[in-house]
């Protein structure tokens, strides 16, 4: 019956956010982005170390850049081919061979969880690529050795910061005026800092300070708390029942409506996007939380089948949101 709950939640969500025109911190996903295409890793996520260097899963890191990997158990270590290169890295070792020359790194590859982690800077290096940075996106970009730096679809614009999101109002855009995916995905991450389910004084308030936006661009929150009996309390800036409507912009602090009692919630289900008036929106940042050690995630669902969605739920901190106890 709960499965069914939140089923009919989320459909809920989508047609309220799809039929119209339109404090805590959350860390971005870290991406690695490969000739353009960021790179998918099924089970274990890459993660930064405590030398400040991105290790990730050696095969998937290896085969993306076209070497063949290969694992030695006995000597522990992980051996990148391509293309007359050799690479040799040993867990536990900050020393590492390229064709045969020993040399230095300030880090070292491990074994986590029987999978062999790598740092991707001195791999993707070692094979020929080149590789950068983006601090602000957590998102290192590599290109291999021939391959073009990919041109961004548009030149020019003009960039802003909106409360540390930085957005060019040329090259963010698609070519339907609306906040590309990977821009979208940005600005949903960022407004969680900015809510929060806190109690004060035996009282249970919701709590948000709309971050900044581009001009013309609005956000749209619809909050909705389940309980247990299966009633639901829904919160968003179009409802008419009263005590239930939120503004779409400034700061709120709203006490929840008949709730004594948190034991008597069975979950919530959070929904963010940020449209324009005119065409619309490119995906919603969708939550869910179940009180008591119960199903949670925390996921981008794209308003395109082009794309995938692409879940949070392993780096979403979802007890800084919901400090209801």
């Amino acid at each position: 019956m709960k499965r069914i709950a939140l089923i009919i939640a989320l459909v809920c969500t989508f047609v309220t956010l799809f039929s119209m025109a339109a404090s805590s911190a959350v860390e971005l996903p870290l991406r690695v982005v490969v000739n353009g295409s960021k790179l998918e890793f099924p089970d274990e996520q890459p993660f930064i170390d405590e030398n400040g260097r991105t290790q990730t899963p050696a095969r998937f890191i290896g085969e993306a850049l076209g070497a063949t990997v290969t694992w030695d158990g006995n000597e522990k270590k992980a051996i990148f081919s391509l293309a007359g290169t050799t690479l040799v890295l040993y867990i536990g070792k900050k020393e590492y061979d390229v064709n045969g020359v020993k040399k230095q790194m300030d880090t070292e590859a491990l074994l986590l969880g029987g999978r062999t982690f790598v740092p991707a800077r001195y791999v993707a290096e070692a094979l020929g690529a080149t590789v950068d940075w983006d601090a602000s996106i957590r998102t290192v970009y590599i290109i291999t050795k021939g391959k073009p730096t990919p041109t961004p679809p548009a030149q020019g614009g003009t960039v802003k910061y909106y409360d540390g999101v930085a957005f060019n109002d040329v090259t963010d855009v698609d070519a339907y005026g609306r906040i590309t995916v990977e821009k979208s995905k940005e600005f949903l991450l960022n407004f969680t800092k900015y809510l929060s389910f806190v109690k004060e004084n035996g009282k249970y308030y919701i709590v948000c300070d709309y971050p900044e936006k581009p001009e013309g661009y609005e956000w749209n929150l619809i909050i909705r708390i389940f309980n247990k009996d299966g009633s639901p309390r829904g919160y968003t800036p179009l409802t008419h029942v009263p005590g239930n409507q939120i503004p779409r912009e400034g700061f709120f602090k709203k006490e929840a409506i008949g709730i004594s009692n948190v034991n008597n919630i069975d979950f919530f289900n959070i929904s963010i996007s940020l449209n324009h008036p005119k065409t619309g929106n490119t995906g919603l940042l969708n939550i869910v939380y179940t009180l008591g050690g119960g199903e949670k995630w925390c996921e981008f669902v794209p308003e395109s089948g082009l794309y995938k969605n692409e879940s949070y739920t392993n780096t979403f901190d979802f007890n800084k949101m919901f400090q209801w106890k």
